[in-house]
């Protein structure tokens, strides 16, 4: 009866959240100051693959210290940035499950109350204890470069059958632990991977989960800008019309005046800064001084937000490519595992 309640009581939070939820009115902070991926059109991941520090790792400690995170939430609490509604995203450029109190650093969110929403590349299982609450993760994302060692060689360089191995377990896991959230993989689809997308289905039917394709594409907004204004190098070009669809994924609508994080989101590196948005690095100040006017003049007085409203960068269409085979349906199996919740 006890777990019968527990299960009752998360579908009403998550049914209540995805009724009152602000659109982008989420809150990122970077647990974590480190990735293991090789992503070729990530900045982190390749400075990982020249061996080199990233412009973000530069002298920073590799991870948030757990006193810390709680600090910032507590604070971002009483002053109305974290509110029932808002969603909780424990990552931004680097890789959460790598922190080594990651489920401390969930134990933490719990108190605050609020949705998660986690993103992981899977080589890596936490440590997870056995009073480990996963009742509050709304949704959790498996980024994968593809459905074959072929494809984890050219991007992630991972070991493609631990990967399946980790995101089994860790579907297993979480929902032992009583999240009744959606899991989906995340497809980043390339020109040399899209016939493996059948296979991906079929794994992710196996687990009764979702997979999501979205078009790979440059993740960071200056390097969408050097490329809209012809700025990269020839090779670098040429590297990019054999790889991605970029024609495909920037689907721009002119010039803007608004962008949506100059009033709803909150993007926070692992030393408590403030970011831009989730796609920049530079930090404009200290998240314990961020008020709502406040952002607002830190984004005015920053040069690359203006140019990004002037390409039209922030509210483009987004890179999901529908490309569901026939008869898919992952909702039927996710209401399977609630009812299996319930009977436990």
């Amino acid at each position: 009866m006890t777990q019968f309640l527990r299960t009752l009581q998360s579908v009403r939070r998550f049914a209540d959240y995805r009724k009152h939820r602000i659109p982008n009115k989420d809150i990122l902070i970077d647990i974590s100051n480190v990735c293991n991926a090789q992503c070729y059109y990530c900045p982190i991941g390749l400075a990982n693959r020249k061996g080199a520090p990233s412009c973000s790792q530069s002298g920073a400690p590799s991870f948030m210290p757990t006193d810390l995170f709680q600090k910032i939430l507590q604070h971002l609490k009483d002053t109305q940035w974290l509110q029932p509604h808002t969603c909780l995203l424990p990552y931004i450029w680097h890789e959460p499950l790598l922190h080594p109190e990651f489920a401390s650093i969930i134990r933490i969110a719990n108190h605050f109350n609020c949705p998660l929403d986690i993103s992981t590349n899977a080589n890596v299982l936490p440590k997870i204890p056995n009073d480990f609450d996963a009742s509050r993760i709304y949704i959790v994302w498996f980024s994968m470069p593809g459905f074959s060692q072929q494809s984890y060689d050219k991007i992630h360089k991972f070991d493609f059958e631990r990967i399946k191995h980790n995101i089994t377990t860790l579907v297993h896991t979480f929902r032992e632990h009583g999240c009744i959230g959606h899991f989906k993989i995340a497809f980043h689809v390339y020109q040399s991977n899209i016939h493996e997308l059948p296979a991906a289905y079929e794994f992710a039917r196996s687990l009764h989960i979702d997979c999501q394709p979205y078009f790979a594409t440059l993740i960071s907004f200056k390097d969408i800008a050097r490329y809209l204004k012809q700025e990269l190098s020839m090779d670098f070009l040429s590297k990019i019309s054999r790889d991605l669809f970029m024609g495909l994924t920037l689907n721009l609508k002119g010039p803007q005046s608004t962008c949506p994080w100059y009033n709803n989101g909150l993007a926070i590196d692992s030393q408590g800064n403030v970011l831009p948005c989730c796609n920049e690095t530079d930090p404009l100040g200290s998240v314990f001084e961020v008020t709502p006017e406040k952002l607002r003049e830190w984004h005015q007085g920053y040069d690359f937000c203006k140019e990004c409203l002037a390409l039209g960068l922030p509210n483009r269409d987004n890179a999901y490519c529908d490309f569901y085979p026939p008869h898919y349906n992952w909702h039927r199996q996710w209401y399977l595992e609630v009812l299996k919740q319930c009977l436990r």
